[in-house]
C-alpha cells in the first residue's frame, strides 16, 4: 500500500511540474521533458511492471491534455518504460552517464515516434516533422541537463522512504 500511495504522489507531482508549472517555468518556450525522465527513471531502478504502468498513465493524461494525436503519448511513453525496464539489469544506473546516454536515447525516440506520425497524419502547417524535430533538440538538451539532477533527487527520496540515510 506504502509503494501505491508514493507511486500517486510522484504521479501528482510530475503531472502538476509538467502541465500547471512548465508554463511558468519555461526557457523560451522549452521545457523539460520530467514525465520522460520519471519514466526512464522507474524502468532502470523499479522495471517494466512499474515503467509501464507509469509510463500509460502519464501519457494517457498528457494526451488528455493536449490537442495532439490522442494516444501518441500513451504509446510512446509505455514503449519507453518498457524498453528502460527490459535493461535495468544491463547498466549500472548510478553513474551520470548512463543516465544522460539513455535519456538521449529515450528522447530522440520519443521524437522520432511523433515526428514520423506527424508526417503520416499532419493535424496542421505548424506541426510539421521539421518544427517539431526543431523544437525537439532544444527540448532534448532541456531534458539531459535536468536529468540528472532528477534522477538525484529521486534517488534521495527513495532512500528517505526506505529509512536509509
Amino acid at each position: 500500500m506504502k509503494k501505491i500511495i508514493a507511486y500517486f504522489l510522484l504521479y501528482i507531482i510530475f503531472c502538476m511540474l509538467q502541465f500547471f508549472f512548465g508554463k511558468y517555468l519555461n526557457i523560451c518556450g522549452v521545457f523539460p521533458n520530467l514525465i520522460l525522465i520519471l519514466v526512464v527513471y522507474l524502468g532502470l531502478t523499479r522495471g517494466v511492471v512499474s515503467a509501464e504502468i507509469m509510463g500509460f498513465l502519464f501519457g494517457i493524461t498528457w494526451d488528455v491534455f493536449s490537442t495532439d494525436v490522442f494516444g501518441i503519448r500513451t504509446v510512446i511513453f509505455t514503449i519507453i518504460g518498457y524498453f528502460t525496464g527490459k535493461i535495468n539489469k544491463n547498466f549500472d544506473k548510478d553513474r551520470t552517464l548512463v543516465q544522460i546516454v539513455i535519456v538521449v536515447l529515450t528522447n530522440v525516440v520519443y521524437w522520432f515516434i511523433f515526428s514520423f506520425i506527424y508526417w503520416v497524419i499532419p493535424a496542421s502547417e505548424s506541426s510539421s516533422p521539421s518544427f517539431i524535430t526543431t523544437k525537439g533538440m532544444f527540448k532534448i538538451l532541456a531534458t539531459v541537463i535536468m536529468a540528472p539532477i532528477v534522477f538525484s533527487i529521486l534517488d534521495r527520496l527513495t532512500l528517505l522512504s526506505r529509512g536509509d540515510t
